[in-house]
């Protein structure tokens, strides 16, 4: 008999009799059969009571144990939920760090992008100055030089036509000369001509 029965059957046996008779069955060690037949009853109450108390802790503790188990499990489903709700916002945040990172990387990009461009436009100036600089300074040559020649040319022109002149000029001289010498021999032999008519006539009148 546990514990709780023993107590129970001191209790229930106090009630069933009362302080002579709990003191007058003291005194007799022998009970008598109907002593012993109410005995039977009364623990068979006993037993009852007993039963009916442990249900009833049995409930109890299944209740309590019920409520700790629910308790327990809401503490676990709150865990559950905050781990996942943590899992989720810990994701949500690598997910806009990870764009944050990308959109700085993009940004970084571009604007390397922008600086290398920008590098890469003054370099095509540069070498377009350079090209004009030089396509100038090529032209101007041409140009010089075809002026050059257009002078050597035009000195050579005035030059062929003052020599052209002067031998022109030269001959027309010579076709003088040579025509006032052919005139003059002929003014020459004219005039002996006429000396000799003249000679002739002189002569004659004289003979006569």
């Amino acid at each position: 008999m546990s514990y709780m029965r023993i107590m129970l059957a001191i209790v229930l046996t106090g009630l069933a009799f009362p302080a002579e008779g709990i003191s007058a069955f003291a005194e007799d060690a022998m009970p008598s059969p109907s002593d012993a037949a109410f005995a039977r009853e009364r623990n068979a109450e006993i037993d009852a009571s007993v039963a009916r108390v442990e249900d009833l802790q049995a409930a109890d503790f299944e209740l309590a144990q019920n409520a700790e188990i629910e308790k327990a499990s809401a503490a676990y489903a709150q865990a559950k939920f905050e781990r996942e709700r943590n899992d989720e916002i810990n994701a949500s945040l690598a997910a806009v760090a990870n764009l944050r990172a990308r959109e700085a990387q993009d940004v970084a990009e571009a604007e390397f992008e922008s600086r290398q461009n920008a590098e890469a436009d003054a370099s095509m100036a540069r070498v377009a100055a350079l090209q004009q600089a030089e396509f100038e300074s090529d032209r101007n040559r041409e140009i010089d030089a075809a002026m050059a020649a257009y002078q050597d040319a035009k000195f050579a022109d005035e030059r062929n036509a003052e020599i052209a002149a002067s031998l022109a000029a030269v001959e027309t001289a010579r076709r003088e000369a040579e025509f006032a010498a052919a005139r003059n021999a002929e003014i020459e032999i004219s005039l002996s001509e006429v000396k000799s008519r003249q000679g002739s006539l002189v002569t004659g009148s004289i003979a006569q």
